[in-house]
């Protein structure tokens, strides 16, 4: 063991001293808030998802070797060639609205999913970036912003959320139901109905801007039937339950279970919580310990009292496997 050297305890002093000379961490604080403010700015500050957060401790860090470090010859160099040690995604259960087709034109159905949230986003912003830029895990559902990109995803301190994408140049605009489709995903990501922005820059013309407001009416966006459970290609035995959305006549919602032929080997319904106003959580003990191994399909509908005179019941489907 080397003998202690009294001149690096000095030489340390020394150097800290110089580090630290002149920091004045109070006044900073107030001139980085400025700085970030911009001069004469009336904006209201934001939460960006996207922006780094570990950029000042990071150079803490920086500061911290670079005082502390030993000269040349310390042992404790670092190989420029190592890797880095990255922070993993980590995966959130999120509710996601995707365009269906109903007797009264396309409507938004709510999938129950997981989605993966990287490292510099959060829940909101990885739903987002589901909606649109991925794919739904029931292949009846599409999204309207297939060719779209996001930008960023930030949210006011007034609650409100910004959406800002890239669309293709061959993309179609997605109109107001596309709009309601991010609204929706974030109202429920986020626990409450607030104002939704939606900005679209387009390389190839004018960019354009669309807001959805939190108060609206939701039976004429969303369909009025949805399964939340069992999900697509679900193994189910013996009786499992189903669950979901519905506003159905007298809150009477039918459901049938279909063989690869179409034809209906299983029937029921479901009595939701209330209907008219908004949709209300169903709930429906399905047995089907009976059915021989396969691929089945479980529907789910509206009452129809007009017989079909309106355009028929609204659907939902999901494939199940009896094993």
């Amino acid at each position: 063991m080397n003998a202690h050297d009294p001149r690096s305890d000095a030489d340390l002093t020394r150097l800290l001293s110089e580090a630290v000379d002149g920091v004045e961490p109070t006044d900073s604080l107030g001139e980085i808030r400025a700085r970030t403010r911009g001069a004469g700015s009336s904006a209201s500050p934001r939460r960006w998802w996207y922006a780094g957060g570990g950029l000042l401790a990071a150079a803490a860090v920086v500061t911290a070797v670079a005082v502390l470090g030993g000269g040349p010859a310390d042992d404790r160099a670092v190989d420029p060639a190592a890797p880095s040690v990255a922070r993993p995604a980590v995966t959130a259960d999120v509710e996601l609205y995707w365009l269906g087709t109903t007797p009264q034109g396309p409507r938004l159905y709510r999938e129950l999913t997981e989605v993966v949230v990287a490292p510099g986003e959060n829940k909101l912003a990885a739903a987002v970036r589901a909606v649109v830029e991925g794919s739904p895990d029931d292949p009846d559902y599409r999204s309207a912003w297939d060719g779209h990109l996001v930008e960023s995803v930030e949210q006011d301190a007034d609650g409100s959320v910004d959406v800002l994408l890239t669309r293709g140049g061959s993309t179609p605009r997605s109109g107001a139901l596309g709009a309601r489709q991010i609204a929706h995903t974030a109202w429920d990501v986020l626990g409450e109905r607030v104002e939704v922005s939606i900005e679209t820059s387009d390389p190839s013309g004018p960019s354009e801007g669309v807001g959805v407001g939190p108060d609206g009416n939701d039976l004429g966006v969303l369909a009025l039937v949805s399964i939340d459970s069992p999900a697509e290609g679900q193994q189910v035995s013996g009786t499992f339950t189903a669950t979901g959305r519905a506003s159905s006549f007298e809150a009477t919602v039918p459901w049938e279970v279909r063989d690869a032929a179409d034809e209906v080997v299983l029937d029921g319904f479901a009595t939701a919580e209330g209907w008219m106003d908004r949709l209300y959580p169903w709930a429906a003990e399905v047995d089907v310990s009976g059915l021989a191994p396969g691929t089945y399909t479980f529907v789910a509908m509206t009452s129809d009292p007009s017989g079909g005179e309106s355009g028929g019941p609204f659907t939902d489907t999901r494939a199940i496997v009896v094993p």
